[in-house]
Order: C-alpha cells, then sequence, then structure tokens
C-alpha cells in the first residue's frame, strides 16, 4: 500500500511539474549555426538575454557549427515541438537544401520573427584604380578573370552575391574563397585580391580606417552605413542577396509558444541595446512577425531555389 501510494505521488507531481505549467516554466535553448563570436552568435546572445526578463525562463545558447548550418537546422528541426528548443534562423536556412547539404528549409519549420537584415557591399582598396563601380564592371568585361574577387567561402551568401554580379553584369572574376569574411578581407588589404563582397558592417571599419574603398551596396535602398554610396539597383542593376537574422523551432510548434516567443524577442528588439548592437555592426533593425516572416522566408527559399542552380553552374564555367 505505501508503495501504491509512493508511486501515485510520484506521478501527481511529475503531472503538476514545471513542465505543465504556463510556457515558458523552464529554460530554454537556442541553437545556434554558427561559431561562437561571430554576428549569429552575437545576435542570439544579446536576443536571448534581452528577451529572458519577458519571458521569465532562461533561453541558453548552444552552438552548432557545420554544413552553412544545415548541422543546427537539421537538430532543431528533430526536437519536440514544445518551444524549449528553438533556433537562431539566418539566410543559409533558406539556402541549404539548394545546396544539398540538407532537406530543410523554412517551409519545413515554424518561423517565429525576423530581426535584423544586413546588405552585401562590394569593396575595392583605397588605392585602387577603380573609383566607382561602373569602372569596376567595364574593367572585368575587358578582361575576364583578372580581377581576383576574395569571398567569404564556397556557398556563403557573400560569394552568391558575386555570381548575381556575373549573371547580371557580365563581368567575369577569378574567385578566391577563404573561411569567413576577415580572410577575405584581409586578403584584399593585404594585396592577394582585387575586391570582395562582405557585410556592410563588416567592412565600416576597414573603410573609416581609409584601408578599402565602398563601390556598391547590392540593395534596393541605401544603407546607413554608407548613405553615400550607390546601391546596384540605382546603377542600373537589380542584384543583391542580403543577410538576415531571425528564430524558429520545430514544425507544429504550438501558437502559444510562437506568440510568447515573438513578443519577447519584439521587446527585445525595441531596446537601446539592440539598437546599439544594429548600428556596431552594421545591421539595418528589422522586425517581421511569425506570418510576415513566414511569406519573406518563403520568398527567400524560392529564389535561391531558382537561382542557385544557374549561379552554381556560372561560377563552375
Amino acid at each position: 500500500m505505501l508503495r501504491v501510494i509512493a508511486a501515485a505521488t510520484v506521478l501527481l507531481g511529475g503531472a503538476c511539474g514545471p513542465a505543465d505549467g504556463p510556457y515558458p516554466s523552464r529554460e530554454i535553448k537556442l541553437i545556434v549555426q554558427a561559431s561562437p563570436g561571430g554576428t549569429s552568435d552575437t545576435v542570439s546572445r544579446v536576443m536571448a538575454g534581452l528577451a529572458e526578463e519577458d519571458l521569465g525562463a532562461p533561453i541558453v545558447c548552444e552552438n552548432k557549427p557545420g554544413a552553412s548550418g544545415a548541422l543546427a537546422f537539421s537538430y532543431v528541426a528533430r526536437r519536440p515541438a514544445d518551444g524549449y528548443t528553438i533556433g537562431h534562423a539566418p539566410v543559409e536556412i533558406a539556402v541549404v537544401r539548394s545546396l544539398g547539404y540538407a532537406d530543410i528549409g523554412p517551409s519545413d519549420v515554424s518561423l517565429i520573427c525576423m530581426v535584423s537584415k544586413t546588405a552585401p557591399a562590394l569593396v575595392v582598396r583605397a588605392d585602387s584604380p577603380w573609383k566607382t563601380f561602373e569602372e569596376f564592371v567595364a574593367g572585368a568585361r575587358r578582361e575576364p578573370g583578372r580581377i581576383v574577387m576574395a569571398n567569404s567561402g564556397i556557398g556563403s551568401i557573400w560569394h552568391f552575391n558575386v555570381l548575381l554580379l556575373e549573371q547580371g553584369s557580365g563581368a567575369r572574376f577569378t574567385h578566391l574563397p577563404y573561411a569567413g569574411s576577415s580572410g577575405a578581407l584581409v586578403s584584399l588589404i593585404g594585396g592577394h585580391s582585387d575586391a570582395a563582397v562582405a557585410g556592410v558592417g563588416e567592412v565600416v571599419a576597414h573603410v573609416q580606417s581609409g584601408s578599402l574603398r565602398p563601390l556598391a551596396v547590392f540593395d534596393a535602398g541605401r544603407s546607413g552605413v554608407f548613405p553615400d554610396v550607390p546601391t546596384t539597383h540605382e546603377l542600373g542593376y537589380e542584384i543583391g542577396a542580403p543577410a538576415w537574422s531571425g528564430f524558429f523551432g520545430p514544425a507544429g510548434l504550438p501558437e502559444q509558444a510562437v506568440a510568447k516567443l515573438a513578443s519577447a524577442f519584439k521587446r527585445a528588439f525595441q531596446t537601446p541595446e539592440w539598437e546599439k548592437l544594429c548600428a556596431e555592426r552594421g545591421m539595418e533593425a528589422l522586425y517581421l512577425d511569425h506570418e510576415q516572416f513566414e511569406r519573406f522566408a518563403l520568398e527567400q527559399q524560392k529564389f535561391f531555389g531558382d537561382a542557385i542552380p544557374k549561379l552554381v553552374r556560372l561560377g563552375a564555367g
């Protein structure tokens, strides 16, 4: 009889435990697809720290880099859809399926919200003979392959922007990949390459120091980081694929959890701390709620699904 009573007490205690209380009632794990220290990691940790108070529960970040984010995306997608494991959703979540890294994309997960966008910029050394984007493109057309273009890695978002430039302008470059933008920019500054495409926030310090010159921002509207630099769209080339940051969970995430998380991230988005980080990193603070983010991410998934096979063939050629 005592054993029966004890067992019943355990069961009743478990039924009333914190896991079944109002969401969230325990720690939330946020999976980051990149290594510590980068933009994705910083965005995730800052947003997590700012959202904790509103949620009333800690958010603990865990890094799972690899395969352009495919490892982290797949891990989150396999977790229970209870709101206690979520992930950072960068642009790569709309890319990895088209690259063949994993059969996963925005259509296979529960998107929560988006918080930032970063436009790419084309930069050359300050002593470069090219003073304008038009001069640069004309030179690349005249001598195909002579201009060495450093990139942040084959298959990276900035590499695809170079391929988009080739596709849209008829220019041809020699591609020099590195493991990230920092290596590509060091290569450019050191004279091992002639130009690079990277995020506006990644190049701004080098521009301010006088080492690099921006020729164009690959976007429809001008960047607040470089308000005097023309955009590709202004110059007649409707090209550009920005990086972006958001959050997601496994498919089937309860509406209550999505709403609670989105609300907490929105409050974090509205803080001076987030505004300061965006200014420091050259990111555009852009909040999209669940429905808006879903529409945007699915459009991006379709864009990359159509564009990547063509761009890969172009790059191989």
